[in-house]
């Protein structure tokens, strides 16, 4: 079975159950979209769409978006997911990388749609979501509905080694790489889920992290379709219409990144908001503040820290809902069918408590970089996932997620990880947001420097935050210079971006210090 068999098989199972609600209206049974995922498979084809090509997909959260997943899925084709908040340059230099010839819009994004006829001239067809075609475009609706209904018959039966879909890794250290996920990765992540969470089909998932990424797509959607549950799709986030949707679809869980529910818990709505529906809320996509943590907790809910990754389809650990207050700031233990290791350098494993590079086994983990072999093999060496990333673990054996490598900060020889410092600060009422980078320093080598948004209509001084901090991180630790600046320039995942910080606090200016 391939993952577009999935929803040919729920339509079988439970054709009238509720498969998704959306924000704009629209409901599908099971039984009603597998019928437009057909009449699509059937009709791509014909414009030259076949096994192994590229079709790319700019969309907000729409059915549209799932239905090119699941109809790739049923013929052997690979959909590629674009970052619908990147520039047109940046749009056409990944489908050229990825080679994709037909390019399936919404109107939301007609200015980039009309710039990529220009810059993307290896797209020979554009095809238009909702309001019409453009002169010399395809309407979607126009052309599917000539299109049966019935299942797609293809030539080479479609397995779960085949690749599904390229998704392009956010590029904080240059150019975006494509991830190529296959069949099997989003089935063991889906296998995975089920056995961490108990999805099943009375189970509804709440999906407004972006689908083109990894975390709104498979840590909510395909885990949620793959237990036979609802998913409810919110075209955006919006922090007030999502505190309003988890009340009015009585809404479980819900994916999302840190400064989502940051977010979410500065709305006005936030105090007013009935929680009792959802059992927890999954984040992911870089460490949790603790004090957002026991925000929530106020409120009853509890939070299913994970770590996972795109190369890993995503889902790694999760921290079970028991020990949400005795493991807080954990991301938990390895799922079911995932292994990892603590290594140094040369890939040596550590002991438990020391901190190394996360790297990781299992059927999840991504097939290759699209066209990268040597980027493949320097990642994949050994036959593990080097992730990058530092960790450790506990004696009970819960992952720590300490920072990425390459922001570590190295300090007289001493390691400082900038996400123990940022919790910290996170933890000062006054401060919004905060993101901690390396400082050149004569004496030390390095030292940490804060970035701290602050909360509006107060007031911080940088001793207040050096003090708050003195007696709670060893002195090494402690930043010994903090700026303020109105907020902090993340990617479109919500991760800092830590480069261009550097670039304008660091290495382009002189920020250098000499006392100690």
């Amino acid at each position: 079975m391939n993952i577009g068999q999935w929803v040919s098989k729920r339509a079988k199972l439970q054709p009238d159950d509720k498969m998704l609600i959306c924000d704009d209206g629209r409901e599908y049974t099971w039984v009603e979209f597998d019928r437009r995922v057909n009449r699509l498979a059937n009709a791509l084809p014909d414009i030259g769409i076949t096994r192994g090509e590229r079709v790319a997909v700019l969309f907000p959260n729409i059915p549209e978006f799932l239905e090119v997943l699941f109809a790739t899925g049923k013929t052997g084709a690979i959909m590629v997911p674009l970052n619908f908040r990147l520039a047109p340059p940046e749009l056409a230099y990944i489908l050229a990388d990825c080679g994709a010839t037909v390019l399936i819009y919404n109107p939301d994004f007609a200015v980039q749609a009309e710039a990529l006829k220009e810059l993307a001239k290896g797209v020979k067809k554009f095809i238009r979501v909702g309001d019409g075609a453009n002169e010399g475009e395809m309407d979607y609706e126009e052309w599917v509905s000539g299109y049966p209904d019935t299942e797609p018959e293809v030539e080479v039966e479609v397995t779960l080694d085949d690749p599904h879909f390229i998704m392009y890794t956010s590029g904080t250290t240059g150019r975006p790489k494509g991830a190529v996920l296959t069949h099997g990765n989003t089935q063991w992540n889906g296998v995975n889920a089920v056995l961490t969470y108990g999805l099943d089909d009375e189970h509804v998932n709440l999906v407004t992290a972006p689908l083109f990424h990894i975390g709104g797509l498979s840590a909510g959607a395909t885990p949620t379709l793959y237990g036979g549950g609802t998913v409810v799709l919110s075209r955006y986030f919006i922090p007030d219409t999502v505190l309003e949707m988890i009340e009015k679809y009585k809404v479980n869980t819900m994916f999302g990144i840190p400064v989502m529910f940051l977010l979410m818990s500065q709305s006005e709505r936030f105090d007013k908001t009935d929680f009792s529906s959802v059992r927890f809320f999954i984040v992911g996509g870089a460490p949790c503040p603790v004090p957002l943590i026991e925000r929530y907790l106020e409120k009853g809910v509890t939070f299913n820290q994970g770590y996972g990754l795109t190369e890993t389809a995503p889902a790694v650990t999760a921290l079970p809902e028991a020990d949400a207050l005795r493991k807080k700031g954990s991301a938990g233990l390895p799922l079911f069918h995932v292994e990892i290791r603590i290594v140094d350098e040369d890939d040596n494993e550590l002991l438990q408590g020391e901190t190394g590079e996360i790297v990781i086994s299992g059927p999840n983990v991504f097939k290759e970089y699209w066209h990268m072999p040597e980027q493949t093999a320097e990642t994949l060496k050994g036959g593990w996932f080097h992730t990058g990333d530092m960790g450790r673990f506990d004696e009970e054996g819960y992952l720590y997620i300490m920072d990425r490598k390459k922001d570590m900060i190295i300090s007289g020889g001493e390691n400082i990880y900038p996400a123990e410092v940022e919790d910290v600060i996170h933890g000062h009422p006054k401060v919004a947001d905060v993101g901690v980078i390396a400082m050149r320093d004569e004496k030390w080598g390095e030292a940490p420097l804060a970035l701290v948004v602050v909360k509006e209509g107060e007031e911080l001084t940088e001793e207040e935050i050096i003090d708050f901090c003195g007696d709670k991180l060893a002195r090494y630790k402690t930043p010994r210079k903090a700026i303020f600046v109105p907020e902090l320039p993340r990617t479109p995942t919500g991760k800092i971006l830590k480069k261009d910080l550097r670039a304008q606090y660091v290495e382009g200016g002189d920020r250098s210090i000499t006392e100690r």
